[in-house]
């Protein structure tokens, strides 16, 4: 069946995405434990980096809902499931890459800066990320809500 199909790459995507930022978080470890700041910073730039990847991570995981959620309202009801599921996955997929590329950025500046508060951003933003697990009851009561209740 073409909609287990679906949601099952819906799965992969998600999983795989994970996995990567919790190899990327090692690495991460592991460079600062070994070789320490990337870079040596002055006080100033390094407050102004942090103020911008903290800007980027409030901004961006707001407006990564806002655009799923505004693309799951507009879908059109007179689609079948199987095409609905399809665009779910698309907004899905630019949900969840942002929210990952957000964390990589805090990955970044740690290893960038030594600092720890690029590791609480990532902390929180894989937080976000795992919030999103798709599960085939969280996209039905998605797509269709009217259904589920």
């Amino acid at each position: 069946m073409q909609t287990e199909k679906i949601i099952r790459q819906i799965r992969i995507l998600f999983w795989a995405i994970l996995s990567a930022m919790a190899v990327m978080l090692l690495i991460a470890l592991f460079i600062v434990q070994n070789i320490g700041p990337v870079i040596e910073w002055t006080i100033t730039q390094k407050e102004n980096f942090k103020s911008v990847i903290l800007i980027l991570a409030l901004g961006g995981v707001p407006a990564s809902y806002f655009f799923h959620s505004k693309k799951i309202k507009h879908l059109n009801t007179e689609l079948p499931f199987e095409e609905k599921l399809k665009q779910f996955k698309n907004s899905f997929f630019i949900k969840i890459v942002t929210l990952e590329a957000l964390s990589i950025l805090g990955l970044i500046g740690y290893m960038l800066t030594a600092d720890n508060t690029f590791l609480y951003v990532f902390a929180l933003l894989f937080i976000a990320y795992l919030i999103n697990r798709p599960t085939r009851n969280n996209i039905i009561s998605e797509i269709e809500p009217e259904e589920t209740d």
